[in-house]
């Protein structure tokens, strides 16, 4: 934790050393979040349908001058199965005999839990929050205290990694020399949130050149998984792009309640999905806030960006 954000974080076992992961592989502009000391959206827990999701959860906020109901943390997920000792939503959950009558809606500083959450049906195949739901949830989560549960369906195959890194010595926030060739298939995160003082940002970023620039090619089959943990109605709109609504109806607009998720699967560059070579925005608009990403459709080697 600190003054400015609230972030959860993967760690090795019994909390030894911090196992950041990128958010977005793909992703140009994303910082390490090792040297950054994690990321917006924290964590990423991805599982398959029929998995049970173990979480070992240590509160090490060590911030100063808070309340002490300011610190105490918990974990609530959606999309998936959980007892009431699991489910993290203050002030409902019973203590928990097997973790020393603790509780999982106020976990104090110091202190760890375990939470169990299952996802047995394909119902719960999807993009799903999970967050601080504490006795100041709101506010925490406002300042950091996210991540994504990613579940995938019965059948879906894993995204290709990059083959080497995106960025080297020397280049710039305008142009890349030499990108990797495109993935056949990627997931991409984009995790839209307000940080007081900042306004609506996207994974953690606000502007364009600094919000994320997601790397796809031609047919390169895409899944933008997108959650709202904004607490107002949002709509993300991916230019020059389509995905399926059901029934063979397509749009380009999404709507996002507080809280929620949608997974996109867009064929780029195809008379199906749509767009082509170039870079395309990604805008999220929440009221009269907006904030804006970028995908770029390269078939590899020196990009140029114009958002840079």
């Amino acid at each position: 934790a600190s003054r400015d954000a609230l972030l959860i974080r993967r760690y090795t076992a019994n909390w030894a050393a911090p196992d950041d992961r990128p958010v977005n592989p793909w992703d140009l502009t994303e910082p390490s979040p090792l040297e950054r000391g994690g990321a917006i959206p924290g964590a990423v827990i991805t599982a398959k349908i029929a998995d049970e999701i173990v979480v070992h959860f240590r509160n090490m906020d060590r911030r100063a001058g808070f309340s002490e109901a300011a610190r105490l943390h918990s974990l609530h997920p959606h999309g998936v199965q959980r007892s009431p000792l699991h489910d993290g939503a203050f002030p409902l959950s019973p203590p928990d005999p097997a973790q020393g009558n603790r509780r999982g809606d106020r976990v104090a500083p110091g202190e760890s839990f375990t939470y169990r959450w299952s996802c047995p049906q394909r119902a719960a195949a999807g993009t799903w929050l999970y967050h601080d739901a504490g006795p100041e949830g709101a506010q925490n989560t406002a300042a950091g205290a996210f991540g994504v549960l990613v579940i995938q369906a019965p059948g879906e195959q894993e995204p290709d990694p990059p083959a080497g890194p995106l960025r080297r010595a020397g280049d710039t926030t305008q142009r890349f020399a030499t990108v990797p060739a495109p993935p056949r298939r990627a997931d991409y995160l984009l995790a839209f949130h307000e940080l007081p003082g900042v306004g609506l940002c996207l994974n953690g970023r606000a502007g364009l050149g600094n919000t994320p620039l997601l790397v796809t090619g031609i047919e390169t089959r895409m899944t933008l998984r997108c959650v709202n943990a904004t607490t107002n109605p949002l709509t993300v709109y991916v230019a020059g792009h389509r995905w399926e609504r059901g029934g063979g109806n397509y749009t380009d607009v999404e709507l996002l309640p507080p809280g929620g998720g949608a997974t996109l699967s867009i064929l780029s560059g195809s008379a199906e999905g749509g767009g082509g070579p170039g870079e395309w925005l990604i805008t999220g608009r929440s009221g009269s806030q907006s904030v804006s990403g970028s995908l770029i459709t390269t078939r590899g080697g020196a990009v140029d960006l114009v958002s840079g």
